[in-house]
This record gives C-alpha cells, sequence and structure tokens, in this order.
C-alpha cells in the first residue's frame, strides 16, 4: 500500500465568505475526516517558492479547493508545476445548496456552517477517489 497522501491547497481569500468556507472545509478534511490521507498546502509558501512545499506539491497528487471562481488557489498550485488531481469549487456546491448563505467572512453562521460540513464531506469523498485512483 502507498503512504502517499493528498495535499490539499485551500483557498486563502480573507475577503470573501465563500474563502472562509473553503479553509474551514479543508481543515476538517485534515483535522477530522481523513487527518492519515492529508497532508494541507501552504500557498504562500508556494509563492514564495519554499522548496520543500513546492517539490510537495509536484510529487504528490493536490486537491484545490477554490473559494469562488476566480480560482486563484488552482492556478498559484499549477503555476509552480503542482499535480492538481482533483478541484472543488466552493461557488459550485454552493449553487447546489442555495439555501445555504454564509452570513459573513468573520462569522459564517448555521447556514454557513451546514455548507463547510457539506462541502468537507464531498472533499472527503474526493480524497478517497484520488488515492485509489493513485494505487492504479
Amino acid at each position: 500500500m502507498s503512504n502517499k497522501k493528498v495535499a490539499v491547497a485551500a483557498c486563502t481569500g480573507l475577503d470573501q465568505p465563500l474563502g472562509t468556507v473553503a479553509r474551514k472545509a479543508g481543515y476538517q478534511v485534515l483535522d477530522k475526516l481523513r487527518p492519515e490521507k492529508t497532508v494541507l498546502l501552504c500557498t504562500p509558501a508556494l509563492i514564495a517558492g519554499v522548496k520543500e512545499d513546492v517539490v510537495y506539491a509536484k510529487e504528490n497528487p493536490v486537491l484545490v479547493i477554490d473559494g469562488c471562481e476566480k480560482a486563484c488557489c488552482e492556478k498559484i498550485v499549477r503555476e509552480i508545476g503542482g499535480n492538481v488531481t482533483g478541484i472543488m469549487r466552493i461557488n459550485d456546491v454552493q449553487k447546489q445548496h442555495g439555501d445555504l448563505q454564509p452570513a459573513s467572512r468573520r462569522r459564517l453562521g448555521p447556514e454557513g456552517e451546514k455548507l463547510v460540513e457539506i462541502v468537507a464531506k464531498l472533499a472527503a469523498e474526493e480524497v478517497d477517489r484520488i488515492l485509489e485512483k493513485e494505487k492504479q
């Protein structure tokens, strides 16, 4: 069995509620749902060219969780040559759950927290799919 882990790269857009949803969902995947199967990528470290972070993103599958249609996180990972194998866009998930609107970027409120749970569950399932594909 492979010891490969999925690197989760979550949106760092601090001015958008969906960026907060992306980050919180990423942390749920890392801390609660798939802790033994994932690591967190530091997007600012990728931008700065921190060698160990860049090498990890190139040599391991990366799941990007982007907060908006600008897809900044995906662009950053791709620009450094990262191995993007899965992409989640929070606004796409939200379209399926339109009633779940985060209250603000600082306090998501009950609806925003429910959206975090949904995104985290979907991201955990994507981690499983990526690792299964890596085995093949």
